[in-house]
């Protein structure tokens, strides 16, 4: 799942439609606040699960640009609706304010999965093949080092896997932050089959914009390590 941008009813309808137990995980590749009412709430739900892992996208990184007093103007302004999260972080306690900012100062950047020989690898944005050993916590310590990792737009960064070396075992990239409609003119999952091996999966489906537009959409990975069934939520 990615880029729920504050929309903490679809969030929950999500994890209804998917009957998401204990036994599954969850993996959310960044941009869960913003633009939307309800960020904290979104937040706190997966801080208080041991089975979901929020990446870090460029709004986690905004806010935290702003809140360590990096970056005081790019959250602000209108495109990236940081203004409503901005009130509502004010808002909390300082207990909460901190358990916050602790919580994505600590989260994924960058993961590899290897789910019964399939090779996955996810991020808010970006194809990593090389250098993943930046994008860790100790990299995070240079925090603005990492912008354009999560600000990376398509197609500079993808694209360039298809001048890749054909590979034997192929590696499917994840990510977020393109909304597909830009890609494809659909509000469906983007999939990019570079025939060497490499494929691309985008499953920012636009549920930042709202109303009957767009989805959150949820991709699953069966036990086997195949692609399952892909939930649109409204």
């Amino acid at each position: 799942m990615s880029d729920i941008h504050g929309l903490y009813d679809r969030y929950k309808k999500a994890l209804e439609t998917i009957s998401f137990s204990d036994e599954d995980y969850l993996y959310i590749l960044g941009d869960a606040i913003d633009r939307g009412p309800q960020s904290f709430e979104i937040l706190f739900d997966i801080m208080d699960r041991k089975n979901v892992e929020l990446f870090l996208g460029n709004h986690e990184h905004m806010f935290l640009a702003y809140v360590k007093g990096i970056d005081r103007t790019t959250w602000f302004y209108d495109a990236n609706g940081g203004r409503k999260t901005y009130h509502d972080f004010i808002n909390l306690s300082d207990e909460d304010q901190n358990r916050i900012i602790d919580y994505l100062w600590n989260t994924t950047l960058y993961k590899k999965l290897n789910i019964n020989d399939h090779q996955y690898i996810l991020s808010h944005t970006s194809a990593v093949l090389r250098d993943g050993d930046l994008y860790t916590r100790e990299y995070l310590n240079h925090i603005m080092g990492i912008q354009d990792f999560v600000w990376n737009q398509y197609p500079y960064d993808v694209d360039g896997l298809a001048y890749e070396d054909k590979i034997d075992d192929e590696i499917t990239f994840i990510s977020g932050h393109i909304i597909t409609r830009r890609l494809h003119e659909s509000d469906e999952v983007y999939i990019k089959d570079f025939n060497n091996g490499y494929k691309w999966i985008d499953i920012d489906c636009g549920c930042a914009i709202g109303g009957n537009l767009g989805y959150l959409a949820c991709l699953s990975i069966k036990d086997d390590g195949e692609i399952g069934e892909i939930y649109y939520i409204q």
